[in-house]
This record gives C-alpha cells, structure tokens and sequence, in this order.
C-alpha cells in the first residue's frame, strides 16, 4: 500500500514540483500552503509523512509542529523541515519538537530532497 505524505509549502511552484515528484514515486500525496489547511487533512487522512516549510504565511511550520505534537493520533507522524531558514535554533527547536529531519533548500536540488526523505517516508 502506497504511503501518502502531506506537503505543507506555501511557494505553489515548489508545491507543484514536490507533488508531482512524490507521485512520480507512487506516494499518495496533499498538498497545502498554509499550516491551517494541513490540521483538517490531517484530522481525516492517513497521513504517513509530512513534509513541512518554516516559514508560512499566518501559524508557522514550527507552531504547526507544536500543535500536533499535542495531539494523541497525529504526534508520531514523521515530519521533515524543509526551509530556506537554517539558523541554529529554529534547527534545534524542530529537533526538539520530533522533527525527523532538518533539510536547508538552497543547499540541495529538489531531487537530492526527495532522495533524502523517501527512506523516512518508508519508514527506514
């Protein structure tokens, strides 16, 4: 069974990108641009992984993270940041909320990003 990854990315371009990719790869994938829009999906989804910027318009990823780590059903989902933001403590901050990963887009190619994580997303 395929596993099924939200992505929280509020650049629709990148957006775009990371969808198609994934599902090129055979996961089932949301995407969403605000970290509101990801809470109701994933109230009702399986969602196996999520894939998640910082810096969102409105609740930020890291705010984000905190609220579902509070939530008995959606506390253990894999998560890895995926931000142009890489400062030191906003990396410890989401190692501190369970963050699984902490990847600084400027420093891979969107393919090196989806390579890094698939293992995670499989449960690896």
């Amino acid at each position: 069974m395929a596993k099924t990854v939200l992505v929280v990315e509020d650049e629709q371009s990148l957006n775009n990108a990371i969808t198609i990719k994934l599902k090129k790869r055979g996961y089932n994938v949301f995407s969403v641009t605000t970290a509101e829009e990801a809470i109701p999906i994933l109230e009702k989804e399986n969602i196996d992984f999520i894939w998640l910027d910082i810096l969102l318009p409105g609740m930020t990823g890291l705010e984000f993270l905190g609220i579902i780590r509070k939530k008995p059903l959606l506390k253990d989902i894999k998560t890895a940041i995926v931000s142009v933001s890489g400062s030191f403590g906003v990396k410890e901050e989401a190692k501190k909320l369970g963050a699984v990963d902490y990847i600084v887009k400027s420093e891979y190619k969107l393919d090196d990003i989806i390579d890094r994580v698939t293992p995670q997303i499989n449960g690896k």
